[in-house]
């Protein structure tokens, strides 16, 4: 009732004719950002440099067009969906080629970010900080890698976007429409960015900074419980579902291979989990540090008016708790995954700034890019590497296994049981997921528990390596990779992978 008592039904609508001025005045930053963006990635592409996250969906578009018994649920549950579907959708686009469709959500995604920033940014300080501004972000190390290097990450950063600048109508007496915009934007998350759980619960404290005093006192259960309820029917929701087909309510966080477990099954390999993972003081202090190097105009929102800092504030403690809790929880691949989103309160805190730190806020912002290049090639993931070196000098081209054998299958089309977790980059080589025999098939689930029905070829990658880890083949049947099986004979070789066919 505390929060009902706030409607205000006189309250007068945005004009129409405003809303629509709005938009054609932010039309020039979407082409202007969407041209510069799409012109970065044709040239990193073009220098070799190719994301293996964009060519795992990739995969999963062809096994979702092309696998013969795919029903909904083998969509997957392991992760979010909302890019898996719109990647289906812009890959019926003619004359658009399926394996850049993951790199055009990220571009599309970051390019209305922009957008949104620059608005927001022009109604408190005018068109022109609102552009000097906005091209700094846009030049930030992190935004283009977000933007550029296909890790799924940009559908993520523009929720959080949305969902954090909705913080600023909780000033003063907030309709109960505010909350109800809040709750929506983190139900909607929760099917988009995997890192929806660490943020939702670390922003459990943050939130006294910006909620109103007088609901706090009143009524501070009812404030979280509208907050946080869709969002609870989301997972409730997500676990009912994996019950149902499954039989498991908490398989997509009990499986190490799962999305929602992040770098779980992968920390061996990983040097920020070797070095803080299962640890919460140590790569919170590392998060803290490096991102006020990476943003150090946050600093300023502490100078800023009407409590204008809080929400600054607020929002930069949520996303760089949400990256310790992760590390702990043995989630985060690389601080990058985290210190990315502080885009989110770099851009919101510009909007709170005085007119006199316009200025020095242009200047911690130009240092914000030749410090965010250091921070961000500390140490990097060899991906990282490469996305990085593509600027500058193209890649060394080599003849990838994965590419060998994915031409080899292209040309022997037989019915060919294969794991498409561990051999992704292999199906997006052959281009398409005709006649593959996939581990949602009945097919598959009846070869590797009896060995009845083995298909005409076998695909196995060598146990030990990172691909034999992932592959379900070679982990049931561990000696398949060097002693084949009776009745098949070696057809493909390799350092990784081989293919057993049967002999004629």
């Amino acid at each position: 009732m505390a929060l009902a008592s706030t409607y205000r039904p006189n309250a007068r609508p945005r004009s129409g004719s405003r809303s629509r001025r709005r938009r054609r005045h932010s039309a020039p930053v979407l082409i202007v950002v969407l041209l510069a963006l799409a012109a970065l990635c044709y040239h990193l592409l073009a220098n070799g440099y190719m994301s293996s996250d964009a060519l795992a969906r990739y995969a999963k578009l062809l096994v979702m067009r092309d696998a013969a018994g795919l029903r909904l649920e083998f969509a997957g549950f392991l992760s979010t969906q909302m890019s898996v579907y719109l990647g289906l959708l812009f890959s019926w686009m003619p004359g658009l080629p399926g394996v850049l469709v993951p790199y055009l959500l990220d571009i599309g995604a970051m390019t209305l970010f922009a957008s949104l920033a620059w608005r927001d940014i022009t109604r408190d300080h005018g068109a022109l900080w609102g552009w000097l501004w906005t091209v700094l972000l846009v030049c930030h190390p992190y935004f283009l890698w977000v933007a550029t290097s296909g890790h799924n990450l940009g559908l993520g950063t523009l929720a959080v976007y949305g969902l954090f600048r909705t913080l600023r109508s909780f000033r003063g007496d907030p309709e109960p429409r505010a909350y109800l915009r809040f709750a929506g934007w983190l139900c909607l998350l929760f099917f988009i960015d995997e890192r929806v759980s660490f943020i939702a619960l670390a922003m459990l404290p943050w939130l006294a900074l910006v909620a109103p005093r007088t609901i706090l006192q009143r009524a501070p259960l009812a404030f979280y419980l509208i907050c946080y309820l869709p969002f609870l029917f989301a997972l409730l929701g997500w676990m009912y579902m994996n019950w149902l087909f499954f039989g498991d309510s908490l398989m997509f966080i009990t499986r190490a291979d799962s999305a929602f477990r992040g770098g779980y099954a992968d920390a061996p390999y990983l040097p920020w989990l070797l070095e803080f993972g299962g640890q919460w003081w140590q790569p919170l202090l590392w998060l803290v540090v490096t991102g006020a190097l990476s943003f150090p105009s946050l600093l300023l929102a502490f100078w800023s008016l009407q409590r204008g800092w809080a929400g600054t504030l607020a929002v930069a403690g949520t996303l760089v708790c949400a990256g310790a809790m992760a590390t702990l929880a043995w989630f985060a691949t690389q601080a990058l995954d985290f210190l990315s989103l502080l885009l989110v309160p770099a851009a919101l805190g510009l909007r709170t700034l005085l007119p006199w730190q316009r200025i020095p806020a242009t200047v911690l912002l130009l240092l914000a890019i030749p410090l965010g290049w250091l921070v961000l090639l500390r140490d990097p993931l060899p991906e990282v590497q490469q996305w990085s070196t593509a600027f500058r000098t193209p890649l060394e081209q080599r003849a990838s296994e994965d590419i060998r054998l994915g031409a080899w299958l292209a040309d022997v089309r037989l019915p060919t049981l294969i794991d498409d977790q561990a051999a992704y980059r292999v199906i997006a080589a052959r281009r398409d997921a005709e006649q593959l025999i996939l581990p949602f098939d009945d097919r598959f689930k009846l070869a590797l528990s009896t060995r009845g029905g083995m298909p005409a070829q076998l695909v196995v990658a060598r146990p030990g390596s990172l691909e034999g880890a992932q592959d379900s083949i070679s982990q049931r049947f561990p000696q398949l990779w060097e002693s084949g099986m009776p009745g098949y004979q070696l057809v493909f070789e390799g350092e990784v992978w081989r293919v057993w066919q049967r002999e004629p």
